[in-house]
């Protein structure tokens, strides 16, 4: 379980009220761990954009410019208030493509973005760009729920179930928590009532709790038993006050799958708080 340091930030802007927070909270955690930060906007048609932009004769065909102006106000602003470093990238083009290219392009070891935003993020629920990223992107995702105001991170809730990926989420949480000296309440998640199960899966709680102790970091401990895994996690989470909430994109439980492509879709879209999206390596082996 070796910790996954950050050292790049990616953070798609759509400068929606969604993406600002997103913004916020991307910068905030840039400081915490000392991270550069990569600011990413995929143009598109001048009506997604604030009219305002073009009042006082600016001229519409001058987008770009316009884009790339107030890009770079965000990025000075977040470099005078979080002293990190800031690196601008206008593109176009399919929105979860270029994100993904992006993450390749610069080594991106974290993307945190709104989960609902304008324009191209405009389903009800989590916006079509933000699942598709969480699903395809091979680096963790935090999606930032739309009114989120909270800033830093100072209590996260770590699921752990009876699926051989579960753990595997832990090396992505220490950092963050580390840096951000958070609170971390691993949650044992068991749907089996036998006795047998029950000693086994405390072995495999205690052995997570032993490495969060191990970084040094405040772990409080609590096993459920309960059928709806998304739905047990999401209440913990309230009950805890956390403002971090990391499950796997995958292959959460073998069980119920409660995470599973449209399930992880579904606590990301129901979660108060920020959810950490992982992908699960599927060459885990259950001894790591």
């Amino acid at each position: 379980m070796n910790s996954k340091n950050l050292h790049r930030i990616l953070i798609p802007v759509d400068f929606s009220p969604s993406g600002d927070c997103a913004v916020e909270q991307g910068a905030f955690i840039a400081n915490a761990t000392r991270a550069d930060v990569i600011l990413l906007h995929i143009m598109e048609g001048a009506s997604s954009y604030p009219p305002a932009w073009f009042s006082q004769g600016s001229d519409k065909g001058k987008l770009q410019e316009i884009v790339t102006q107030k890009l770079g106000e965000m990025a000075e602003n977040i470099t005078k208030k979080y002293g990190v470093f800031v690196k601008n990238s206008v593109t176009t083009g399919k929105p979860a493509s270029k994100i993904s290219e992006a993450v390749v392009d610069n080594d991106i070891d974290l993307i945190v973005m709104g989960s609902h935003g304008a324009s191209g993020f405009q389903e009800l629920f989590m916006g079509s760009t933000a699942h598709k990223v969480v699903n395809l992107a091979p680096c963790p995702v935090i999606t930032i729920p739309e009114g989120f105001k909270s800033m830093g991170i100072k209590s996260i809730v770590l699921p752990i179930d009876e699926s051989l990926h579960s753990r595997q989420k832990v090396s992505n949480v220490l950092p963050i928590a580390a840096k951000c000296k958070a609170v971390v309440h691993l949650l044992g998640l068991i749907q089996s009532t036998d006795k047998s199960d029950l000693a086994k899966f405390n072995i495999k709680v205690s052995t997570v709790e032993d490495a969060i102790q191990k970084a040094g970091l405040v772990c409080v401990r609590k096993v459920v038993k309960g059928n709806n895994i998304a739905m047990e996690a999401m209440k913990y989470a309230d009950e805890v006050n956390a403002e971090l909430l990391a499950i796997m994109t995958d292959h959460e439980s073998n069980m119920t799958g409660m995470f599973m492509g449209a399930f992880a879709r579904q606590i990301v879209n129901h979660s108060k708080i920020p959810v950490l999206s992982i992908k699960p390596i599927v060459s885990y082996e259950a001894s790591a």
